[in-house]
């Protein structure tokens, strides 16, 4: 199996968004004061524009954004997630093709009720789709609004390649391990009961031959074969994406699952995923 590698010099570049194209996308990114007036007074807005301005500082543009959406009632949460690559920081092939950049991924809000959150993701060039990436050595990374500081964003950062690397050893190891078609369906359930909300101790969703073959068809030849980390990628982008039909309306009609556009399922979705992919690689 070809070795995948962490290079650190310029290939090639990744869009960057403009913050034209974040406002008409998430603008709670550019709250200049807290959306919840019953903050503490020791309340600090760090806002995330500041926090974009530092990162491009350190050579990291947002290639995607998104909000939560509004709540009917309030608009007080202002919940929200930013993307970012460095077209200097990418994960290259044995045959010199790029297959990945590494995303660090933050949340923030203005509302008083979150703190900025860093997560590791990956952009996959082969399908243009992200992923998030539940890694417990950077799972508990933050910024409080009290005090932001721009070095120790540089901290951070250092800290998003390192666990990056460690990933990458995650991704090698999927690579080299093969799934049973009994273990394959089995994922495709269990992916299908994350989407739903359905917790490991529940009843799992009952999905007809077609369904599961419907969630494991590869939609490209790069991601065929049985291995765990191509099994992964498409399950993750069936489930991300909504391109799968799942049971039946009331009239009897085939219904279509929709594509996940909320930040926080979003995430927690993908989280889920992986982490449920990297059991299949301990129990290998």
């Amino acid at each position: 199996m070809a070795d995948v590698m962490m290079h650190f010099d310029e290939k090639t570049l990744c869009p960057f968004m403009s913050k034209e194209e974040m406002k008409t996308k998430a603008p709670y990114i550019f709250a200049d004061k807290p959306t919840n007036g019953s903050v503490s007074e020791r309340y600090t807005l760090a806002s995330t524009e500041t926090l974009i301005d530092d990162m491009a500082k350190l050579g990291w543009g947002v290639t995607e954004c998104k909000q939560q959406r509004a709540n009917k009632r309030s608009n007080v949460r202002s919940f929200h997630m930013c993307c970012f690559q460095n077209p200097n920081v990418y994960i290259e092939g044995e045959d010199g093709t790029i297959e990945a950049y590494p995303r660090v991924i933050i949340t923030n809000s203005h509302d008083g009720f979150h703190s900025f959150k860093f997560m590791i993701g990956l952009y996959r060039l082969v399908c243009s789709n992200g992923l998030v990436l539940a890694t417990q050595e950077f799972a508990n990374v933050s910024i409080r609004h009290i005090n932001y500081d721009f070095e120790e964003l540089r901290r951070i950062v250092a800290q998003a390649i390192e666990a990056t690397r460690k990933n990458v050893e995650v991704m090698n190891a999927m690579q080299e391990t093969e799934l049973t078609e009994e273990q394959k369906v089995e994922f495709a359930t269990k992916a299908v009961a994350i989407r739903k909300g359905i917790k490991e101790d529940e009843k799992m969703p009952k999905l007809s031959e077609n369904e599961v073959k419907e969630i494991l068809e590869p939609v490209r030849k790069e991601d065929e074969g049985n291995n765990l980390w191509s099994v992964f990628n498409v399950i993750q982008e069936k489930i991300m994406k909504g391109d799968f039909h799942l049971g039946k309306t009331k009239l009897g009609k085939n219904r279509k699952a929709r594509p996940i556009t909320g930040a926080a399922k979003d995430i927690e979705v993908n989280q889920k995923l992986f982490e449920t992919a990297s059991s299949y690689l301990l129990a290998a």
